[in-house]
């Protein structure tokens, strides 16, 4: 967090040089603008620093901006200035023209030439101007749109005056920073994990009233009462997190009886997403923190025990086990068949709202994903829904999901979720002899199976799309 600083009472005091031209005389005067630095919100308030700025050619975007390339001077100012409260502001309020009349670069800085009383000016040529703007993606860009937005190398960008509260927020989710004006002109923030699908149901207790449904069928009535209480008892949220306490990852899982445990913790199976390394999805992360929500209060760290990346399943334990829950037996046996309807559950990652959306089982795979065993159903659901139960009408579990940002759900099978723990669950957990996380999978010889998840990404429709890809809609020709 920045700290509350001392703002300085004295506002800065703008000193003319050369000669004023004379009206009608100014060279420049539609191209060359003030900027000024304000603390508070209105122009009465305490001027911090004051330049002089050049406007720059109208971009690509249908969105018609006004841009200002200035000193850097203006920016450590603002940085230097600003504060938690973040009222500082930048208001609209140079160029070196020679004796030609003609633009010749952008003046960066003032320096004394060996004289106290005389300052000489550092300018940006223009050839250095035009190569910066164009590094900037200013100038040309190469890409209008803002799917895997990185600022360019070197390139820093200023958190906005206002919007400070956003930026750390946005961090600490682990979502990428927005591009230039993005913010200012309200863009959007696209695939989060805070994004939820299907009906919702609230938790008894629920302090916020009803929550807001826009799906169009009703889940929770078709479910018998008894489906319903055991689902809300044994399906919950997950979240991984980094060193920096930044977020790296949320899901759903589904609490399950672990044959092999001392029946001292709560055992949830989920999908590896939760402790993929986001450097190399291949390997796992060791650093991650885990965190499992059962509502209303039940929050507790996880504990990884094993894993299967090449079918993307992982086992996670609560040392202090949860009270009051129904955990699914899924080595009991039973075969449950993939029927022609199904619910998709999924647990919201912020309140721990249930969500499920209904649909049918689909034959084949048609998904984005390449692993052979999947199936697929027509049950829409979002990023928040990885790893949550696949369930008939009797509540019984069918698979667990996964989500490619297709029109079809994905989900591995009962069976093969099964045939993946074999063994493994009539052993005591790792974590219990004091034993390091225990891989099951070994794919030598195997083809791998990837387990992409949609990024977030940040969009605005006016400042990406380019003005040239707009068809002009001609009308009918009177005659």
């Amino acid at each position: 967090m920045f700290p509350d600083r001392d703002v300085p009472k004295i506002s800065f005091k703008e000193k003319p040089f050369g000669f004023e031209a004379a009206r009608g005389q100014e060279l420049c005067r539609s191209s060359v603008v003030s900027l000024a630095l304000f603390d508070g919100d209105c122009a009465e308030e305490n001027m911090l620093f004051a330049c002089s700025g050049i406007a720059l050619p109208h971009g690509k975007s249908i969105l018609d901006l006004t841009r200002f390339v200035t000193s850097a001077c203006l920016v450590r100012e603002f940085n230097d200035k600003r504060n938690r409260d973040d009222k500082l502001r930048a208001a609209l309020g140079g160029p070196l023209v020679g004796i030609d009349e003609r633009f010749h670069g952008m003046i960066v800085d003032l320096c004394h030439d060996g004289f106290e009383d005389r300052k000489c000016a550092k300018f940006l040529s223009l050839k250095s101007l035009y190569e910066r703007l164009e590094l900037f993606q200013i100038l040309n860009p190469k890409e209008l749109h803002f799917r895997d937005y990185s600022l360019p190398e070197g390139v820093s960008s200023v958190v906005p005056s206002g919007f400070m509260k956003t930026s750390y927020t946005l961090r600490s989710l682990g979502y990428p920073m927005p591009p230039p004006l993005v913010l200012e002109f309200n863009g959007e923030l696209l695939n989060q994990f805070e994004d939820r699908f299907g009906e919702l149901r609230a938790w008894k207790g629920y302090p916020f009233g009803a929550p807001p449904n826009d799906y169009f069928e009703c889940v929770w009535e078709k479910l018998q009462k008894e489906v319903v209480t055991n689902i809300s008892r044994r399906v919950v949220s997950l979240a991984s997190f980094n060193s920096d306490y930044s977020r790296s990852f949320a899901c759903t899982g589904l609490l399950i009886k672990w044959h092999g445990s001392r029946a001292t913790r709560t055992v949830v199976l989920t999908s590896a997403n939760l402790v993929r390394s986001r450097a190399n999805e291949d390997e796992l992360d060791g650093n991650l923190r885990i965190e499992v929500f059962l509502p209303p209060n039940q929050r507790c760290d996880g504990t990884l025990e094993m894993y299967n990346l090449h079918y993307n399943i992982a086992i996670v334990s609560v040392k202090k086990g949860f009270n009051a829950i129904r955990p699914e037996d899924i080595f009991d046996g039973k075969k449950v068949s993939a029927k022609k309807k199904v619910v998709a559950i999924g647990r919201d990652t912020i309140y721990g709202l249930l969500m499920a959306t209904m649909g049918k089982v689909k034959c084949g795979n048609k998904g984005e994903l390449n692993c052979k065993e999947l199936r697929c159903s027509t049950c829409k659901i979002k990023k928040a829904g990885i790893g949550g139960p696949l369930i008939d009408f009797d509540g019984s579990f069918v698979g667990m999901n996964f989500y490619d940002g297709s029109d079809v759900t994905p989900f591995l099978p009962r069976h093969v979720v099964v045939d993946a723990l074999y063994g493994a669950n009539n052993l005591i957990l790792p974590s219990e002899s004091s034993v390091n996380p225990v891989r099951l999978d070994s794919i030598r010889g195997v083809e791998e199976n990837r387990w992409p998840v949609p990024k977030a990404y940040w969009y605005h429709g006016e400042l990406e799309m380019d003005l040239d890809e707009v068809h002009m809609r001609r009308g009918r020709t009177l005659t």
